[in-house]
């Protein structure tokens, strides 16, 4: 059951991984696909280890994202 969990979660690791080395600057997830594979927590802890900033969004169907980028999020305002 172990690797089935790790193989449900690598996706995170990908995606903040790409994220943390330039492949993608910015990348968004949909917050109900973190939420089953490891959940929030899981995906803050993993975000700190590689210092990549995360930030829940909406987009515009109403849809839940986190987004992550490697730089801190400024406001547009």
């Amino acid at each position: 059951m172990t690797g089935s969990i790790k193989s449900e979660t690598a996706w995170i690791a990908e995606w903040l991984d790409a994220v943390q080395d330039g492949s993608a600057s910015m990348s968004q997830r949909r917050r109900s696909s973190i939420d089953k594979n490891g959940g929030l927590e899981e995906v803050i802890a993993a975000a700190k280890q590689r210092d990549v900033h995360l930030e829940e969004l909406t987009d515009d169907n109403g849809n839940l994202l986190v987004a992550a980028n490697r730089h801190p999020f400024r406001s547009l305002c």
